[in-house]
């Protein structure tokens, strides 16, 4: 693997669990429970 290709792999990672943890503090509700369901399908399409 690669330098770039490593390094490309890790600011996704960090970047989805930035995401996810501004989905987790949004206080619980229908919408919050929508938000986590297309970040759910958006990260099973593409892998």
């Amino acid at each position: 693997m690669s330098f770039g290709q490593f390094r490309a792999d890790v600011k996704r990672a960090v970047n989805r669990r930035r995401l996810y943890a501004r989905i987790y503090a949004l206080p619980e509700s229908t919408v919050r429970d929508e938000l986590l369901a297309i970040a759910q399908r958006h990260e099973d399409l593409h892998r």
